[in-house]
């Protein structure tokens, strides 16, 4: 094929996609996938680690079934410098090994409180700050308060029961976000339940850690509401300040950089359409080229 028709290709593949294209020039989609998986490979072949300074490390379910594809990310640039199929150490530790190596400027690396990440980064990146992920924990807070409630409901009669049914998402919402009627039952239901409503308040208050100024701040609000919660006597929320408590320097590391997965979510969401609609997805080796080239990306991923 002549370079000026391949130089022609590529250049609609920056506004269009795989079958559009196709079906422009009247050329086999798998030619044009060719093409571009042959470009791709020759742009990543290499990617510098040199200047990193922030990362993060995230998973997300490539098929159904569980399986999953680590990725890592550049938090400045939002690109993806990494990806590797699976989430288990022995699937992260090489490149764990490899950032050690090449990225002197590394500063942090952002995460969730996962059983594979955190060892990794301990054992290869001593040197690199952990920052552990809000989301994370915010999930815990709400499947403890989750917990409280499902096991207060089973000890209700048939009409305390029927008032509390249905009320999941108030409980797991942030009251700043649900509408003024949402928040008129969730006041109902509380005032009656003492319980959920320690555990509601309990669960609300831990919001403003992420609002102190300095780690000291942070810290002393930290113990203050371990203490808090403990003496509530709730088990599900006890059990999350043990949890916390062990990941704690990670969770102060915050307020030394500031950084969280959410810098990511841009390109997580791009992956989600790509996921869904790029073609080309049984073959994992473009579809991780497609990865790394996602932050150049200027068009949806439709069709």
């Amino acid at each position: 094929m002549a370079r000026s028709l391949m130089a022609y290709i590529l250049d609609l593949l920056h506004f269009s996609t795989l079958l559009d294209v196709s079906r422009f020039l009247k050329i086999s989609w798998n030619v044009i996938k060719k093409i571009h998986k042959e470009k791709l490979a020759a742009l990543y072949k290499k990617i510098s680690l040199e200047d990193l300074e922030y990362i993060t490390v995230d998973e997300f379910s490539i098929r159904k079934g569980h399986e999953y594809m680590t990725v890592f990310t550049d938090l400045r640039s939002g690109r993806i410098i990494h990806a590797v199929e699976g989430r288990t150490i022995e699937i992260v530790t090489p490149f764990f090994k490899k950032l050690a190596k090449q990225a002197p400027k590394l500063k942090a690396i952002a995460m969730d409180m996962s059983r594979s990440y955190y060892p990794a980064a301990q054992e290869f990146l001593p040197n690199v700050d952990v920052v552990f992920d809000h989301f994370h924990v915010t999930a815990l807070l709400n499947k403890a308060v989750d917990e409280i409630r499902k096991e207060l409901q089973q000890n209700l009669n048939a009409n305390e029961a029927k008032a509390l049914k249905g009320s999941r998402f108030l409980f797991l919402s942030n009251y700043d976000n649900l509408d003024l009627e949402n928040q008129t039952r969730l006041n109902a239901l509380l005032a009656v339940n003492e319980p959920l409503y320690l555990a509601h308040t309990l669960k609300e208050q831990f919001q403003l850690f992420w609002k102190k100024d300095s780690v000291d701040e942070a810290e002393h609000f930290f113990v203050h509401w371990g203490v808090d919660v403990l003496a509530t006597g709730l088990k599900p929320l006890s059990k999350v300040v043990k949890v916390l408590n062990q990941y704690k320097t990670g969770l102060l590391n915050y307020f030394k950089h500031h950084i969280s997965n959410a810098g990511a979510e841009g390109i997580n969401n791009k992956i989600k359409t790509m996921k869904r609609q790029a073609y080309g997805f049984r073959d994992m080796e473009y579809f991780k080229l497609r990865l790394y080239h996602l932050h150049e990306s200027r068009y949806a991923f439709v069709g």
